[in-house]
């Protein structure tokens, strides 16, 4: 009985329960004890901030958000109750309010490296990397050490590709903070990328030492794993990670793709359903899902996903076409389930980033999607198009002069024909269509070959 909420106490008494029954993990308990003594006393800010982090730890974020913005209301010139809004902000991916609190924090006490570093990681997530720089600059004016800003700012320096100056600022980050959250984690994902493993490995192995449920390490260990192709070790960490948090899509969507890349089929349509189910605004599942159907020779059902696909992230607004091995994957896929039209328009969508535009796989797809559209205007403008950027390329030759034996156009497609055969002379497909256009010539040997054959 001694340890149930007793509402005759004082303000004071209640406060002291709380913090006893949030240390034996009665979050229920404390928030009742922290609302009676609020009621008592409403002026009193760090009860409200004491409310708040219990909400947190019981995972109402929202609640807890409001109760911080309590608590600034009740302490106008405090920053501490302003840092855990924005802290609390930042956690719910709101990130015009965290950049609110945080500015006012860090203006009434500029010595807090938190605040600091959740004001760079809201520019930062609001597309005002300059602004974000900026924070940082007036935050090496006023802080002896600022670890969580280093890290902050580490990712706007990821973003302007000075993946070099991001890796010693999370090294300097983690030699002033040892205990520093993720930072060895991120470090090690830069690492991965950059072809040094073993190091990641090292870095990753250190953190969960410290962290051994870190469910973002695991992901990231997974990963690194996936890279060497030690798919054992990576499905480990993925399975790791599903057992800390049965709902984490992200280790569901990881263990699907590494069963389709190891032709589990059953396996990889069930884990990449359930990581559709819970993160329903991620398309990549789905795309991933359409790709084990398609493999699984479920052509329909395949285009089925890829149509959903394309209603659920439009591709003329989708900003992962910006990335050329992406675009190009996803309309491969798309052609391979027999949707040219979709992997036309998804091409078509993309070339408005300068990066796919300049390179050369993406107009040989969008050639090629065209052409199985039986649009020969714009297959050829695309073929054309490549050979500006590539001025040998087979393909985009063979593809011009199949489409000119099509048409009839016997001359022009000797021309293409010779062109191919220059750049590759001993090429057995050119070869072929030369014997097709000098037969062509004569109509009424014509007849007596089958038809053109189909573009590259």
């Amino acid at each position: 009985m001694d340890d149930t909420p007793d509402f005759e106490f004082s303000a004071e008494q209640l406060v002291e329960k709380a913090r006893e029954f949030f240390r034996k993990g009665r979050l229920g308990e404390a928030e009742a004890c922290l609302r009676k003594a609020i009621e008592l006393e409403p002026e009193r800010s760090a009860w409200r901030l004491n409310l708040g982090v219990t909400l947190q730890a019981a995972g109402r974020g929202e609640e807890a958000l409001q109760c911080f913005e309590m608590a600034c209301q009740c302490a106008p010139k405090h920053a501490e109750p302003r840092l855990a809004a924005a802290m609390a902000a930042a956690a719910l991916g709101r990130w015009p309010v965290a950049l609110k609190w945080s500015e006012q924090a860090t203006q009434f006490d500029p010595s807090l490296d938190a605040a600091w570093g959740c004001r760079v990681e809201s520019l930062r997530r609001l597309g005002r990397r300059e602004d974000a720089m900026l924070a940082f600059y007036l935050a090496q004016q006023t802080l002896e050490t600022m670890p969580a800003t280093l890290q902050a700012v580490a990712e706007v320096l990821v973003e302007d590709t000075k993946v070099d100056r991001a890796m010693w600022c999370l090294r300097e980050a983690i030699r002033l903070e040892p205990n520093l959250p993720r930072a060895r984690t991120r470090l090690a994902q830069l690492l991965g990328d950059g072809g040094h493993a073993h190091r990641a490995i090292e870095l990753l192995t250190e953190e969960l030492r410290l962290r051994p449920g870190d469910v973002s390490t695991l992901l990231a260990f997974g990963d690194v794993l996936l890279r060497q192709r030690r798919n054992p070790e990576a499905a480990e960490k993925f399975r790791r990670a599903i057992e800390i948090d049965p709902a984490n899509a992200a280790a569901r969507f990881r263990l699907g793709v590494l069963a389709v890349n190891t032709r589990r089929f059953d396996e990889a349509c069930t884990e990449l359903e359930m990581a559709m189910r819970l993160d329903p605004s991620n398309p990549l599942p789905r795309v991933e899902l359409a790709r084990a159907r398609l493999e699984n020779g479920e052509m329909a059902e395949a285009a089925r996903l890829l149509q959903a696909h394309a209603q659920q992230c439009p591709p003329e607004t989708n900003p992962r076409l910006d990335n050329v091995e992406f675009a190009a994957n996803l309309s491969t896929l798309m052609l391979a389930a027999q949707c040219p039209d979709l992997a036309a328009r998804v091409l078509t969508a993309a070339m408005r980033f300068d990066r796919v535009k300049k390179s050369a796989m993406p107009w040989q797809k969008l050639a090629l999607a065209h052409y199985r559209n039986n649009d020969l205007e714009r297959g050829n403008e695309a073929s054309e198009q490549l050979l500006k950027l590539d001025p040998e390329n087979i393909f985009a030759l063979h593809n011009l002069a199949l489409a000119c034996l099509s048409q009839g156009d016997i001359s022009k497609a000797m021309s293409w024909i010779r062109a191919g055969l220059s750049a590759k002379p001993n090429d057995p497909s050119f070869r072929r269509l030369r014997w097709r256009a000098r037969i062509l010539r004569h109509r009424w040997l014509a007849r007596l070959i089958p038809a053109t054959s189909k573009p590259a």
